[in-house]
Order: structure tokens, then C-alpha cells, then sequence
């Protein structure tokens, strides 16, 4: 396989359906398959998951599920609808009798929520009945299962998880970084059909996302109005699908809406509408693989929002200016942390937009902070690396927030 297919494959990898938001799918998607193959009366539940998961899962709506919310719901619906062929977007499917059954067995009392302190995704649900018990694992990436047991014998479920995803922590070549190599890229991997008919799919969903989320954001015709909005109804749990990016629904309206509004306003055709969405998406993919898919900082700002300044910037047939309008970004969101997946996301998403707007003015009439200044570096990948230098720090810091959040 050579190095653009591989690219186009792991961008392909970084995009799927979701129904509500990311994390409350997957720890539901994990439990569906403990649902399906348990074949018992369950007398204990147990899950287990890292403390990043937990945040991001604790505030956000599920689809159809009105103030039922968090990771202990997500579960017991997964459980009941034992249905994990339907991946990130199990929820489409909830139903009234799904939710009753989720309330007789919330009423028992029997799960029990284990927080891991780690640095990657861990999702672990274990069920045991009077003869049987099941567990299944996700680990490093919303879908990737990395393994499902009955009584403690390995069950093959190619059948129910025919996608497996491509982790986003896995390392991109440095000519991936380099701005001027992106018109090449972009190119070469506009032929992947795959890819292609993907992007398609994600920018219908995402633009009716943006229409829907007028409801509860009157909106001006602005870019980052529609993607406010789009993101609230997402957090709110309305049953709308959405194209993800880099494990992450908000990252996926935030990086695509923009640029499609910046090309139909301009007539720009639907091919170039691709390859800009197709840049903003390599930028969200590229800078998540460093901060991983569920992390301390907030990913619509510090990777969609840039995956908007090269999208716009690709449009603009400005990517020189790529580097400095990036430093600009940077230098105005940097320090921006996760506390959870939530309605308040929609005013994050929002400032990314409006930010990464601003940064691309300032640098079209001439205006770049300097590398010099505080933690940015000459280039988008030396500020990239220095930012990733306060993971650890920040990982710290959000334990706090963890705190917070379990006393409400």
C-alpha cells in the first residue's frame, strides 16, 4: 500500500456517522455487545473507564432519552438494544421499550462505575448473571474493540464491528506537517472514491445539522453561528446524524461547516468544496493524533478550529499563509481545557470559528505574532510539538474537574 493511500484510508478511518455525542455512543456500542451475548438475567454491571471518557460522557443528551444522560444510561441502553453492528449510531434506534428496560434495571441498583486514570481510552463493561458472564473492551479509539468474552472464552465479532477504525495516535510522516505539501496531498487523495463519496455524505449530514441547530440559535448567516447551534442541538441529544472527525461530532461541524459556507457563498463548485473540507479534515485528524481522541483540551478549538484556517486558506489558494494565520489561532485559544461534552460546547465551537476568522484577517493584511512569543514556535509543527508538552501537565490539572462533576 503506498504512503497517499494510506493517508486517504486513515482520513476515510477518521470520518463516521454518529447519533448524539461520541462518547455516549461508544460506552453504549461497548455494552451492546456484553447485551447480546450474555444470554442472562445480568445480577451485576460493572464499568470500567478513563476518566476522560467519563467527563466527556457526563453532561451530554443521548438521543430519545429526554434528562436520562451520562455514562451510566449510555450503558444500560447499549445493553438492552444489543445491537453493536450499529456502531456510533446505536442510539438512532432507542426506543420507549429499550428506555423501560433500562429503568427496571437502573432500579436494581447493579452497576457499579470504575474511573482509570490513563492517558488513552478504556472502555471495559462486565456483566454476570446466575450462570453466564460476559465482558467487552474498547481501548485507544471510540470503535476500536480489542476484545469480547463469554465466560471467558475470545468470541470473534468481525460480523457485529465489520469497520474497525485505524488508531488516531498512530504517527503521521513529517511531510504531513509541511503546508506546502498539502496541495499535493489533497489532490492525490481527492481520487479515492471512498474517500470522496464519505466527505459527501458528512457535508449533507453536517450542513442539515447547521439548519437544524436554528432552532436554538437564531442565526445571522455566520459560519460560526451555524456551528454553534449545530453543536448545542448535537449536546442537547436531538436525533440528528452527524459526520465525526477524529473521534469527535463537534470536531466534525466545526471543521466542515465553515469552509462549505465560505464555498457556496462563492460559487466555488462541489469539487473544491471537498478538497477544502478535505484539508480541514486532515488538520483535525493530523493535530487530534497528538492530543488523542478524547483529551484535556478542547478539540473543536485546537484542532477543527485550525482544520477551519486551512480549509478557508485552501479555498483562498493562500496556504503560505497557513503557518502565521496558525500562530495567530494559537496564540489567542491556547490554554483552552475539556471539562466535558455539554451544551457549553456549542459557545467553544463557536469561538473557534470566530477565531480562526479573525486569525486569517490579521494575516491576510499582514499581521503574525511571532514565534518567539511564549509557546509558539517559527512553524505550525514546532507549535504543534511545544503544545503537546503540557499533556501530562493538563491531564493533572482536569482531575479536578473529574472532582467537580461527580460531587453535582
Amino acid at each position: 500500500m503506498d504512503t497517499m493511500t494510506t493517508l486517504a484510508n486513515r482520513l476515510t478511518n477518521a470520518l463516521e456517522v454518529t447519533a448524539g455525542c461520541t462518547e455516549p455512543a461508544a460506552i453504549a456500542f461497548c455494552a451492546s455487545f456484553v447485551g447480546k451475548y450474555l444470554d442472562d438475567t445480568p445480577q451485576q454491571i460493572t464499568l470500567r473507564i478513563d476518566q476522560r471518557t467519563y467527563k466527556n460522557a457526563f453532561g451530554a443528551g443521548i438521543p430519545r432519552a429526554d434528562d436520562l444522560r451520562g455514562s451510566e444510561w449510555a450503558l444500560l441502553f447499549g445493553f438492552v438494544m444489543a445491537c453493536p453492528e450499529k456502531r456510533l449510531s446505536i442510539f438512532s434506534g432507542l426506543e420507549e421499550k429499550a428506555i423501560a428496560q433500562a429503568r427496571t434495571i437502573h432500579e436494581r441498583d447493579i452497576l457499579t462505575v470504575e474511573l482509570v486514570e490513563r492517558d488513552s481510552l478504556l472502555i471495559a463493561v462486565s456483566a454476570k448473571g446466575a450462570t453466564n458472564q460476559a465482558e467487552a473492551r474498547i481501548e485507544g479509539g471510540h470503535t476500536k474493540v480489542t476484545s469480547v468474552t463469554l465466560n471467558d472464552k475470545i468470541i470473534d465479532i468481525a460480523k457485529d464491528n465489520a469497520t474497525q477504525t485505524t488508531s488516531i495516535s498512530q504517527p503521521f510522516t513529517d511531510e504531513v506537517y509541511e503546508s506546502r505539501n498539502w496541495t499535493k496531498l489533497i489532490e492525490e487523495c481527492y481520487q479515492d472514491q471512498s474517500l470522496q463519496t464519505t466527505l459527501r455524505q458528512g457535508i449533507a449530514y453536517n450542513m442539515s445539522a447547521a439548519l437544524h441547530g436554528q432552532k436554538y440559535v437564531k442565526s445571522d448567516n455566520g459560519s460560526a453561528t451555524l456551528v454553534m447551534g449545530a453543536i448545542y442541538a448535537r449536546m442537547h441529544g436531538d436525533p440528528i446524524p452527524i459526520m465525526s472527525c477524529a473521534g469527535s461530532g463537534n470536531k466534525g461541524l466545526t471543521c466542515m461547516i465553515p469552509v462549505v459556507c465560505y464555498s457556496r457563498d462563492r460559487n466555488l463548485g462541489e469539487e473544491m468544496e471537498i478538497k477544502g473540507v478535505l484539508v480541514a479534515v486532515l488538520l483535525t485528524t493530523l493535530i487530534t493524533s497528538r492530543f488523542g481522541e478524547v483529551s484535556s483540551v478542547c478539540g473543536a478549538q485546537y484542532a477543527a478550529g485550525a482544520g477551519v484556517i486551512g480549509g478557508l486558506l485552501y479555498l483562498k489558494n493562500k496556504l503560505e499563509l497557513f503557518d502565521g494565520a496558525y500562530n495567530n489561532f494559537i496564540s489567542a485559544i491556547g490554554g483552552g481545557f475539556c471539562d466535558g461534552a455539554k451544551g457549553s460546547c456549542s459557545m467553544r465551537g463557536n469561538v473557534a470559528v470566530t477565531t480562526a476568522l479573525t486569525s486569517i484577517n490579521h494575516a491576510e493584511n499582514g499581521f503574525l505574532v511571532s514565534g518567539r512569543d511564549g509557546f509558539l514556535g517559527d512553524t505550525f509543527h514546532e507549535t504543534l510539538n511545544h503544545l503537546t508538552q503540557y499533556n501530562p501537565l493538563i491531564a493533572k490539572f482536569e482531575l479536578e474537574t473529574i472532582n467537580i462533576l461527580r460531587n453535582k
